[in-house]
């Protein structure tokens, strides 16, 4: 009996022990399998090539972490790559488990973007690849996405062809998208959230708040973002290579509004520079030809500020498809004379555009049609009168609605 047993224990030690040892090398190849398949799978994305110096595995918390990843364009002709980071950590969402939902969460550390013009396609790079980015994401994470986040990002645009070079940028971008793959079960039509913060923007800030439906085939979300007081004067460069002037003094602000569904578009975008000075008279004295034109930008842009406010500013609406949406050219015009002769606009945002705006420029736009089809000044009235009649439907069936569900939870309650 003694012997029996002695051997059991021995053949259950040699068990123990080779999966101990299995275990101990598969977690010891494990990052090396997965740095040959993520270097193989930046191969894949067209007119880019991938690298990737390290990955570390953590079993206990269900993650792996991708070290000193860099993406060039091909070719050879840009002296940055086109996206580099210190780390991407993919993991479990744990917090997911307690809404019954297997789910995963990147974390993307000091992410560093570069957009380049040049004078051909091999010096350009200006376009995200995003359908084999996203398939490249989605192969590296086998759970389905719910948690996104950049710490300490970086986007520059450079110009290594003008004169002179540009370089502008934005620094200390924070982003947090949660809730992607809406596994809180939220019965919103909006139920993911976006979050967007920047600091270091030339002295300025800049925020970002995005309700989305990110399962949704079509874009949809509505959004409102806001850049504040950025100094004008550090963009000379730019404005030197691409408008042949400088700026002595100046600050912008933007405020934007936008939703979008069914592959519709509808918001605004309102730039407000204030306290502008244009004539840079010690930095361009040698330039005559530039000085005379600082002094025409000059003397057109105080004609149509705002004294009283001492700024400069208009509104540019837009609606219509997603992919090409209208601006409307007279309108933007009408705004920057309204602020300059009428009234200054406000510098905040509106808070007026909606997934309802949608709907409304969806409208507007078949009335526009029908009213081109009917072909004639007499059916303007009618197509005016026509757009009113269809707002108030709209907002009688919102009330309708509203009335319909507060009877069905008295029903229930009762």
């Amino acid at each position: 009996m003694i012997n029996k047993k002695g051997k059991r224990r021995k053949i259950i030690l040699i068990i123990l022990g080779s999966l101990l040892v299995l275990v101990i090398g598969a977690r010891l190849a494990l990052p090396h399998f997965l740095l040959r398949f993520v270097n193989k799978e930046l191969q894949t994305i067209p007119g880019y090539t991938g690298h990737v110096e390290d990955i570390d595995v953590h079993l206990i918390r269900g993650a792996y972490a991708i070290k000193q990843i860099k993406l060039d364009k091909t070719g050879g002709k840009i002296p940055v790559p086109f996206f580099s980071a210190e780390k991407l950590d993919l993991s479990v969402e744990w917090s997911a488990l307690l809404h019954g939902r297997l789910v995963g969460k990147i974390g993307v550390y000091h992410p560093v973007i570069n957009f380049a013009k040049g004078p051909t396609k091999e010096t350009s790079q200006t376009e995200i690849p995003t359908k084999p980015w996203t398939k490249v994401v989605s192969d590296l994470m086998p759970l389905k996405l719910n948690r996104f986040e950049i710490f300490e990002g970086e986007v520059h645009f450079r110009d290594f062809s003008s004169t002179p070079k540009v370089n502008i940028y934005a620094t200390q971008i924070h982003i947090l998208a949660e809730n992607l793959s809406n596994a809180k079960h939220q019965k919103e039509e909006l139920p993911s959230t976006v979050e967007a913060t920047c600091t270091g923007i030339y002295g300025g800030r800049a925020s970002l708040h995005m309700k989305i439906d990110a399962l949704n085939h079509y874009p949809t979300f509505s959004v409102k973002a806001e850049l504040l007081d950025m100094d004008i004067t550090k963009l000379n460069d730019f404005l030197s290579a691409y408008a042949k002037l400088s700026v002595r003094q100046g600050t912008i602000s933007v405020y934007t509004e936008a939703a979008a569904k069914d592959g519709k578009i509808a918001g605004y975008t309102k730039p407000i520079i204030k306290d502008l000075k244009v004539v840079n008279w010690k930095d361009d004295k040698g330039h005559p030809l530039k000085l005379a034109w600082e002094a025409v930008v000059s003397a057109a842009a105080w004609v149509i500020k705002n004294h009283g406010k001492d700024q400069l500013a208009t509104k540019a609406e837009f609606s219509g498809d997603l992919k090409d949406p209208d601006f409307n050219v007279w309108n933007i015009v009408g705004q920057l004379l309204r602020n300059g002769f009428i009234q200054a606009l406000y510098p905040a945002l509106e808070n007026s555009i909606n997934l309802y705006s949608v709907d409304d420029a969806k409208s507007d736009s078949k009335l526009g049609k029908a009213y081109e089809g009917a072909g004639g000044a007499g059916a303007g009235k009618e197509e005016k009168k026509s757009r009113k009649e269809i707002r108030k439907e709209k907002k009688e069936e919102k009330k309708e609605k509203k009335k319909e569900e507060k009877k069905k939870k008295k029903q229930e309650k009762g």
